[in-house]
């Protein structure tokens, strides 16, 4: 184990990505075999960049759900969200979460608990105008209460933009 826990994390993320296996030839085979059955039947392969967050509000109430990992780096874990977003809303107000990947090809979980803090603005807004026009739009839709007639937030605000 490295001493700096950025450092373990990038390796153990190096390997999912990579699928190294330090388990026996004829285990890699089987997992080969196994992979291979996944995406002829249709099911794609795992993103090793998918990590739930868990957060919870300010009375305690958790929830959970998966984001992507964005980058690593001395400030910590990146993600991006909608501050408007009900994560964002529930950080804003308690600032702490926690992070799980799950590697199954590895066979490994990475739990990870700490304070969150906002990147600068700046580097946000490079990041949203790298987003796909249809992205950009669901986050922008995402902001909007949602419509009493049929309680769906999306289709309105996709509707005005």
């Amino acid at each position: 184990m490295e001493r700096d826990p950025f450092v373990q994390f990038n390796k153990w993320l190096d390997q999912a990505r990579e699928t190294r296996f330090s388990a026996s030839r004829l285990r890699r085979i089987a997992v080969g075999f196994y992979k291979w059955l996944q995406l002829v039947f249709g099911k794609p392969p795992v993103d090793v960049t998918a990590m739930v967050l868990a957060t919870a509000d300010k009375t305690g109430r958790p929830s959970a759900r998966t984001v992507l990992l964005k980058g690593v780096d001395y400030r910590g874990f990146i993600f991006y969200t909608n501050y408007e977003s009900q994560k964002g809303r529930e950080l804003a107000e308690n600032p702490y979460a926690a992070l799980v990947f799950y590697w199954p090809d590895l066979e490994r979980q990475v739990c990870i608990s700490g304070q969150v803090s906002k990147l600068p603005r700046e580097e946000s807004e490079a990041y949203f105008k790298t987003r796909p026009k249809g992205a950009r739009i669901a986050a922008w839709s995402s902001n909007h209460p949602p419509n009493p007639a049929t309680g769906n937030t999306t289709n309105s605000a996709h509707e005005e933009a």
